[in-house]
């Protein structure tokens, strides 16, 4: 195939876009010129307060217009009467009779109040060094699910039944001597009672090596076989009373 030349685009009038023409400023330079002297100086004038001279006599006039202006009332009075004996300043109170002065002592220093400051003072702890508190969890046997249930589905509130029960209990006091906890199957661990009751340190020592491996077994499971059996049977009355 031949290729057909392209014909190249004709002008058929000048060029109206200006491109080939230098841009000129509309005005010279010389027409702008800086701030004209009379502006300025007419500025000055009104920033300038017009100067006055005063003439003698009013310089005069003021200066002792001014002096008798700083006198305090205490200096005219001093003036006055420097020949009058010193009187001793009476104070009347509220409450006083008239004539009467004021006691200055019966008056409170409050600003020695204020200032004074005095330690915080608590007083020393009942506890001996040598007692710990040991938290228990007390638990409940499978024989008291179904009546704390019936109780529970009744609308009474187990945490009564089980407050009933221990305070029933006389103060727990361990013994130095190890007594297994119950054999009988504990019920669910949601039924439970929770105690903190304190212990000697040297109860607990005495317990542990009366056990094999007492060293590394809960203090709990040393010390409850001796608040169970007591806990077992308040709670069966406790029980009893709330299902009446």
């Amino acid at each position: 195939m031949q290729k057909m030349a392209r014909n190249r685009i004709k002008v058929t009038r000048e060029d109206a876009t200006g491109f080939d023409k230098v841009v000129r400023p509309v005005r010279d330079r010389s027409d702008y010129t800086t701030l004209k002297p009379d502006a300025l100086e007419a500025f000055e004038k009104k920033r300038r307060p017009s100067i006055q001279p005063q003439s003698a006599h009013e310089t005069t006039t003021e200066t002792d217009s001014r002096e008798s202006e700083n006198r305090t009332p205490l200096h005219q009075e001093a003036q006055k009467g420097e020949d009058m004996p010193l009187q001793e300043p009476v104070v009347q109170l509220a409450d006083a009779e008239p004539g009467m002065k004021a006691d200055s002592s019966a008056q409170p220093d409050m600003k020695t109040d204020a200032a004074e400051t005095v330690d915080l003072r608590l007083p020393p702890r009942g506890r001996p060094k040598n007692v710990k508190s040991i938290s228990l969890r007390l638990r409940v046997l499978k024989r008291h699910v179904e009546p704390l249930s019936k109780l529970e589905a009744a609308g009474v509130e187990l945490g009564n039944v089980f407050r009933t029960a221990y305070h029933g209990m006389s103060d727990v006091h361990f013994e130095a001597r190890y007594i297994p906890q119950v054999s009988e199957p504990s019920g669910p661990a949601r039924l439970s009672h929770y105690i903190r009751p304190t212990v000697e340190i040297e109860v607990i020592n005495a317990i542990e090596s009366q056990v094999r491996g007492g060293k590394s077994a809960s203090r709990a499971s040393l010390l409850l076989g001796q608040v169970e059996p007591k806990w077992f049977s308040n709670l069966d009355n406790a029980i009893k009373e709330f299902s009446k």
